[in-house]
């Protein structure tokens, strides 16, 4: 599509998917009329250059472009509007989403505008179409919703982290567009691993909390959704900088591009949330308490002193019961703590010092071998 002859509504506009990702379907969009998406987009601004174009292709859309681009693409403006990420989930700020790792201004898929992705393999193989769920944009995420197995991240073969060949029929085996390797079969294995009750108990109480309900009383009180996923994404945040035991500490690094151990994290998330669940005797309460104390010690050993006030100051927006846990546990840390830190490097990690900064916190999934 040259942008001098741009058409001012496309030929070929496929219907999108109810829980498919804004970006997914121009992607298909695109394919439908054999253009990139860098030029769908060029040539929308040629017929629309009075209407700024977002910084995302997934998040916060004005009423101008949503009416230019239901015009443009011959699809209600209502359906457009629902698959915004802003009025799915409008109780979900600040929210931590995956990302692509660094791609240039030139890049033909807009990567830099678009929300990174895991997918499950099941999924693509029956979709009528290939497109991302927008589930599957959650790092605290690791199972599909559907089928209960472990999502995937990447193309095992090459590494392409934006795999799939959006706008292809869904056949048997699905192929990665850059190198032509399956991303489907069990023969590949998971990039996530075997998903645990742990896992399970967050991701479960997480996806709730994504739509603004609050958990199950009986595991956190009265906690709501927004105070639990702020808890979840503050501790991914955070631990996302450090090195995991098995990893040398030059595996991590400021992009976030060696994250092997985004599973092992929220195994840590996940023995904070259950460790701070009410006790119904006494005796249950004080062996919880000094677990609990332990664990947020570990958790409290890898941090910096500004690190540790930044995490008590995000801890006002936690539930309470894990805000009680995190206090006690600073007491402690305060007395014990050693002047230097073994796990500090010459690596920037910037904490929670971002924590309000940015709509979308980089972080960024990487393959795991098994």
């Amino acid at each position: 599509m040259k942008t001098a002859s741009a058409p001012s509504q496309l030929p070929f506009a496929p219907r999108p998917f109810i829980n498919e990702l804004f970006s997914s379907w121009m992607l298909r969009i695109a394919d439908a009329n054999c253009v990139s998406l860098q030029e769908l987009m060029l040539g929308f601004q040629c017929r629309h250059p009075d209407v700024p174009c977002p910084n995302s292709l997934d998040w916060g859309f004005s009423p101008a472009f949503l009416k230019a681009m239901a015009r443009f693409c011959r699809t209600p403006i209502s359906t457009l509007h629902s698959l915004d990420l802003r009025t799915r989930l409008p109780q979900a700020e600040n929210v931590l989403l995956l990302r692509f790792r660094a791609a240039s201004d030139q890049c033909l898929r807009l990567r830099k505008q678009r929300v990174g992705y895991a997918f499950c393999p099941t999924c693509i193989a029956l979709q009528p179409y290939v497109h991302v769920r927008w589930d599957w944009a959650f790092p605290a995420l690791l199972r599909c919703h559907v089928h209960k197995s472990p999502l995937r991240h990447g193309c095992p073969m090459c590494g392409e982290d934006d795999p799939l060949p959006f706008g292809a029929p869904a056949v048997a085996s699905i192929l990665c567009w850059s190198c032509g390797a399956h991303l489907t079969g069990a023969s590949l294995g998971s990039h996530v691993g075997h998903v645990n009750g742990t896992h399970a108990v967050v991701e479960r109480v997480y996806r709730v909390a994504l739509r603004g309900t609050s958990p199950d009383y009986a595991l956190l009180g009265e906690a709501t959704g927004t105070q639990f996923r702020r808890f979840v994404d503050d501790l991914l945040q955070l631990l996302a900088w450090y090195p995991s035991p098995e990893l040398s500490p030059r595996s991590t690094d400021p992009q976030n591009l060696h994250l092997a151990f985004r599973k092992e994290i929220l195994a840590i998330v996940g023995a904070l949330v259950l460790n701070a669940a009410p006790a119904s005797e006494p005796n249950g309460r004080n062996v919880k308490f000094r677990e609990g104390l332990t664990l947020w010690l570990r958790v409290l050993a890898l941090l910096s002193q500004r690190e540790a006030e930044w995490i008590e100051t995000a801890s006002d927006l936690w539930p309470s019961a894990l805000r009680q846990r995190l206090n006690s546990a600073l007491d402690q840390h305060e007395r014990s703590r050693s002047r230097s830190s073994p796990f500090r490097s010459t690596f920037f990690r910037p904490g929670l010092k971002y924590i309000n900064s940015f709509e979308f916190r980089d972080f960024t999934a990487a393959n795991e071998v098994e």
